[in-house]
């Protein structure tokens, strides 16, 4: 528990006690690492339900467009490793869990659904494009007769 001061503008001092765990909502970290001599945030809990709709779906906007910039670029490049494909894949599955379980508290079904299912998209191609690869890799180093 912290304690707080707040001053009015007659000066009248009020105190109060804030206890963070009993607030719900979102929270997050900052991650800019901008030299400022202000007030340094570690954390920050959005409560606004609106707010949070509007951060996450940029949030997960971005996400899926670096997917699919990634899915493109190894459509195009036929020289794409099986490893960075695995490594992609396992990131989407590891995304698509932390949609399940931390951004549907706060987003609706609807759209909850439909970002799975693009992200299954992404993941279904990428594997896919992995399969292709490893067949492609063991035709070449088969057994010759």
């Amino acid at each position: 528990m912290k304690r707080y001061i707040c001053e009015k503008e007659n000066n009248d001092r009020v105190s109060f006690y804030l206890d963070f765990t009993q607030i719900g909502g979102f929270k997050i970290k900052p991650k800019n690492n901008v030299e400022y001599e202000g007030i340094e945030v570690s954390h920050l809990t959005i409560t606004n339900p609106q707010l949070i709709e509007n951060i996450l779906k940029r949030k997960t906007k971005r996400k899926l467009n670096a997917y699919l910039q990634f899915l493109i670029e190894s459509l195009e490049d036929d020289s794409a490793e099986g490893d960075d494909l695995a490594l992609i894949i396992e990131d989407a599955a590891k995304y698509k869990s932390i949609i399940l379980n931390k951004y549907s508290k706060f987003l609706d079904a609807a759209y909850i659904k439909e970002l799975l299912l693009r992200v299954n998209f992404v993941e279904d191609e990428l594997k896919l494009r992995l399969y292709e690869y490893n067949n492609k890799f063991n035709m070449s180093f088969g057994r010759g007769r």
